[in-house]
């Protein structure tokens, strides 16, 4: 991974020949901010197929190499392992940290993939032209299409593995999808409405270790919470521009203690609540720096407390640890 920057240019025009190889380091950012205990740090970012490569000297870091896939509109991220997968125009863009390895799937079916999951070795994403979702194996091979005549535009998708399902927000029928991982509708929720279980362009969606569904409803500013059923149980956060209230609310994710993280595009952040909806920290702010964000889309945690945040005009995925003993949150 890499970071480009009018510095590392200059640093390349003073030492010339000198240097055959650079690795820029990730800068030391933790979150609060000292005397509190660190629970937030930076790690790194991705912004091209370069990233995943072995590192290939400063002129290749630079400049890039021939045949080098920049992100073109990044939407949505999932994480299986050591490999990420990325929704962008056109397809599903790949990155395997374990074999330095770059691909994208799904380009012949795929125009507009918006959200992404992975569930038991199959990658499910919803495809917002054709109004249906896809489930492909990990090796890109398509395995089946479902959704047709149910879904119209999923902005955001979450797997329950336990249960073997899968939950998808979809914006413009404001309502949320179940359906089991063969692709069989179980049931939808929800209508047009500002009540308790009513949706105004429901957007990101997460499911935690219990099964409880979150769902960002995204234009009446809140997150609202329901059993594995579907029945309503709780909203957290109103619309306001302080610490604890929402502008655009975007994404949504839990870690493995039960933290709700919520990404709002026009502050430029994540928030983090305890699942009481009080607000323990905030990280990130607009711009173009680390840790800076333009119009962020979608954020995931992974099985080992990994936030992975697509910063969509910035055109890059980038990736934060929760330090579990960091102290309370």
């Amino acid at each position: 991974m890499r970071f480009k920057s009018i510095f590392l240019l200059a640093a390349l025009l003073f030492i010339g020949a000198c240097a055959t190889e650079y690795v820029e380091k990730a800068p030391e950012m933790y979150w609060p901010l000292p005397p509190e205990k660190p629970r937030i740090k930076f790690v790194d970012m991705i912004v091209s197929s370069q990233d995943v490569k072995k590192p290939a000297g400063l002129t290749g870091l630079v400049f890039g190499k021939g045949g080098d896939v920049n992100f073109i509109k990044p939407y949505a991220v999932a994480v299986n392992k050591q490999r990420i997968y990325v929704t962008d125009i056109g397809g599903i863009f790949t990155f395997d940290f374990s074999n330095n390895a770059f691909g994208i799937l799904g380009i012949d079916q795929l125009r507009l993939p918006t959200g992404i999951v992975i569930a038991l070795d199959n990658i499910y994403v919803a495809e917002s032209v054709s109004k249906r979702i896809f489930q492909y194996e990990l090796s890109g091979k398509r395995v089946r299409e479902f959704g047709v005549g149910i879904v119209d535009t999923i902005s955001g998708i979450a797997a329950d593995i336990p249960n073997r399902r899968l939950i998808a927000a979809d914006s413009r029928k404001h309502a949320v999808h179940i359906f089991d991982l063969e692709g069989r509708h179980i049931k939808s929720f929800g209508r047009r409405g500002a009540q308790d279980g009513e949706f105004n362009i429901p957007y990101g969606v997460a499911v935690d270790r219990t099964g409880r569904i979150y769902v960002v409803d995204s234009a009446n500013f809140r997150i609202q919470i329901f059993t594995p059923d579907g029945k309503f149980l709780k909203s957290v956060g109103r619309v306001g521009t302080t610490a604890g209230n929402f502008a655009r609310p975007k994404g949504v994710s839990v870690d493995s203690e039960g933290h709700i993280y919520v990404l709002d595009s026009a502050f430029g952040n994540f928030q983090i609540f305890d699942y009481d909806g009080n607000t323990l920290l905030a990280v990130g702010s607009n711009g173009i720096g680390p840790a800076e964000f333009q119009l962020p889309s979608s954020i995931f945690i992974d099985e080992n407390d990994k936030i992975y945040v697509v910063d969509q005009i910035n055109k890059r995925v980038q990736i934060f640890q929760y330090l579990k003993d960091g102290g309370t949150l």
